[in-house]
């Protein structure tokens, strides 16, 4: 009826303010989230939090202590930690799991001239590199909190599409991000490809398997 506004579907109500009202907001639909599977989706970093420093992954090595890498597609944060602390940042990238069911996440820590993939296990307060046959304890360490990261199988030093170095030798020699399962357990160490393996520190030694998961980026 004239004079009475309809307040039903596809109508809407005239403005309080007495001007004619604006067109409908009716902006198109997203394409839905399809994200395959095997991927970590950590909180949102505030795009605030830290400077932002512009590298080219075939090219940078990390250096320490703590950095944001942005690639074109994507980005991650290496954060200083200490066993002092207790604590690891919220969002870092989980990795396996010890023989006490305890969590294990994705550490680095500079030894002897290089920087060496880690594990840490923060219920026990403690992180650990293997280096030279030996399983060495480490205070001083970063902690990986990715974007986008997924797990790819590999052998004999080989390296899948997108795996991105998180260490470096004395002498140079980049080093991967790897795990291996064994007896049920999921440990994270270094893949080093001249020596075609991936080492692992486990019951106060160095292991090492020919077959291993390597982190990458997607």
């Amino acid at each position: 009826m004239a004079g009475h506004p309809h307040y039903g579907w596809g109508a809407f109500p005239p403005p309080l303010h007495g001007y004619p009202p604006g067109p409908p907001h009716m902006y198109p639909p997203g394409p839905p989230h399809m994200y395959p599977p095997g991927i970590f989706y950590p909180p949102y970093i505030h795009p605030g939090a830290d400077p932002v420093q512009v590298v080219d992954e075939s090219e940078a090595i990390p250096e320490l202590p703590g950095e944001t890498v942005e690639l074109p597609w994507s980005t991650y944060r290496w954060v200083p930690a200490c066993l002092n602390q207790g604590s690891i940042p919220p969002g870092a990238l989980r990795v396996g799991t010890d023989a006490d069911g305890d969590e294990i996440y994705a550490g680095r820590a500079p030894h002897e001239g290089e920087i060496v993939p880690a594990k840490v296990i923060p219920n026990k307060n403690v992180c650990f590199i293997s280096f030279c046959g030996e399983e060495i304890l480490k205070d001083q360490f970063e902690v990986l909190v990715p974007t986008f990261f997924a797990w790819q199988f590999a052998s004999n030093g080989e390296l899948p599409p997108g795996a991105v170095n998180f260490g470096v030798t004395a002498d140079g020699e980049r080093l991967y991000y790897g795990r291996v399962t064994r007896d049920g357990l999921t440990t994270p160490g270094k893949i080093q490809p001249s020596h075609g393996c991936c080492y692992f520190p486990l019951d106060g030694g160095e292991q090492s398997s020919t077959e291993y998961e390597c982190l990458v980026l997607i």
